[in-house]
């Protein structure tokens, strides 16, 4: 039995969704979350030290990352594991991969390109000294190649579907959460968060519910209607939660992160395993996978309401889609068959 050590924040689903992957292949699998000893404080001087001068940077990560290098190391060498997982780079140093390469495999499981989304000094040179680069993204993969690394795989994986599923809602669920188009997602501060609000003003003539954080009224004086839309979110919506939202729901208008290139938005999966149909945005790898199987692609805002008018109009048509995705999902990235897939390639 392969023992698989995870290094993912518990936050994200990924990291439950892969453990039950690794299980339902014979695999002892294991999630260590540093993120639980990191204070708020810690975190957010974190996210400013970067645009100070590099020997303030240098005496922080003497002090902040060098304790998180040395925490997830310890547990490597507790559980001994044969490959190792690990998000974004969560603060490892090159020295800290390769003292866990001398008995197992490490690969990188990319959730932003570290082009687009820099996040410290180290990232990509410890990003290229691991065994496997997991690119969600098919452009990813080929950058990554194109720098020399070998090791780059394109892998994707769905929902868990013990975390999203259709199931009956009772009628004061049905009131609180029912809309016919429902969006849930933070704000950014940035020209993403325009993007992503232009994006959902297209939509802005339907009935939406938009569940966002207080900094998306920044973007009202550019969108005004989008303001009787939006329900403001004090802290993160659970899983369990937004299961019980989307299936409240007809139709989920999913815009693509700047970031992602040619990627798939994981929130596709979500949709698909909860019965709500995604409509969209296109980027190449949403049109390769799931065009052939009839995903409605939003190539153009401007059509992006006839579109959503048409589903809401045509169930029958919307629910056969959603049927034919759910079985295609099933059959090529459910968390067995994606991980089957991953073992096959990498072997630890």
């Amino acid at each position: 039995m392969k023992k698989v050590l995870l290094l993912i924040p518990s936050m994200f689903t990924i990291a439950d969704t892969l453990k039950q992957g690794f299980e339902q292949n014979d695999c002892k699998c294991m999630n260590y979350d540093i993120g639980r000893e990191i204070t708020a404080l810690q975190r957010k001087i974190h996210s400013h030290v970067g645009k100070l001068p590099f020997i303030i940077r240098k005496k922080w990560y003497s002090f902040f990352v060098d304790r998180i290098n040395a925490r997830q190391l310890e547990q490597f060498k507790a559980y001994e594991p044969d490959l190792v997982i690990v998000y974004n780079g969560m603060f490892l140093y090159p020295e800290t991969v390769r003292e866990m390469q001398k008995t197992a495999k490490v690969s990188f499981l990319l959730g932003d390109s570290p082009f687009y989304t820099p996040q410290n000094d180290f990232f990509l040179p410890s990003l290229m000294q691991v065994d496997y680069i997991l690119c969600p993204d098919s452009y990813w993969e080929k950058q990554f190649r194109g720098m020399g690394h070998a090791g780059a795989l394109y892998f994707q994986i769905a929902t868990n579907p013990a975390t999203h599923y259709i199931k009956d809602v009772t009628a004061e669920e049905k009131q609180q959460w029912s809309s016919d188009l429902i969006f849930v997602g933070a704000t950014y501060l940035t020209a993403t968060g325009y993007k992503r609000a232009r994006f959902l003003d297209q939509f802005s003539q339907l009935d939406i519910k938009i569940y966002t954080s207080k900094g998306f009224r920044r973007w009202y004086r550019y969108f005004p209607e989008l303001e009787p839309r939006v329900v403001p979110v004090e802290k993160r919506i659970s899983e369990a939660d937004l299961n019980t939202m989307l299936n409240c729901c007809k139709i989920y208008p999913v815009d693509a992160n700047p970031g992602l290139l040619n990627g798939i938005h994981l929130r596709i999966f979500d949709c698909i395993a909860s019965g709500i149909l995604p409509l969209a945005e296109y980027r190449k790898d949403v049109k390769t996978i799931f065009g052939p199987v009839g995903l409605p692609i939003i190539a153009d805002y401007r059509k992006a309401a006839a579109q959503a008018e048409y589903y809401l109009q045509h169930e029958n048509e919307r629910n056969e889609i959603i049927s034919a995705l759910r079985k295609f999902t099933d059959k090529n990235f459910s968390p067995q068959i994606a991980v089957a897939k991953l073992l096959e390639a990498i072997k630890p």
